[in-house]
């Protein structure tokens, strides 16, 4: 069987509807140029061409942004009694692997919640036993309003118990 990857980030954008929108800075083509010209003591005149510099996007972002990938340190100072991993910390190996489906759209609504019992009850809809290193996507319909004003109010979400079990 083929590996397939499956991309679940979101592009980061100046005002996204979510609730740690990045901050997106755009650095023109003449912006670079007048940058490299103070930093190298050039006047941007002498460049062979206007627009030389190169263009380039400064951005402020939470490590949640655009991937809703979450630390073990979004949750708390420790796991298992040592320092929680932080984004920059999270190997690689935890992005990737068996994914797993769960679909809850029509089964619950916006603003619900998915507890223990629900996540076992779709694990049986589908005759699946998650096993370690399994990827669990949760399909709630939200993504359907992304970009949105009401888009945080889309779809259900994880009870803390949830959560806590899956991991």
């Amino acid at each position: 069987m083929a590996t397939r990857i499956v991309d679940l980030s979101v592009p980061l954008e100046n005002f996204a509807f979510e609730f740690h929108s990045a901050s997106i800075t755009y650095w023109e083509h003449n912006d670079g140029a007048r940058r490299t010209a103070r930093a190298w003591g050039l006047d941007t005149a002498d460049y062979p061409e206007p627009h030389v510099g190169g263009a380039l996007e400064e951005v402020t972002a939470v490590s949640h942004a655009g991937t809703h990938l979450d630390a073990p340190w979004h949750f708390g100072p420790l796991t298992e009694g040592k320092p929680g991993k932080t984004i920059d910390q999270v190997p690689l190996e935890w992005c990737y692997g068996d994914g797993v489906v769960l679909d809850f759209v029509g089964v619950k609504g916006d603003g619900e919640y998915i507890d223990v019992p629900d996540i076992k009850a779709a694990l049986e809809r589908i005759r699946y036993t998650l096993k370690r290193g399994d990827i669990v996507m949760f399909r709630t319909g939200a993504g359907a309003y992304w970009g949105k004003p009401d888009c945080t109010e889309r779809g259900a979400g994880l009870t803390g118990e949830a959560v806590f079990w899956l991991v």
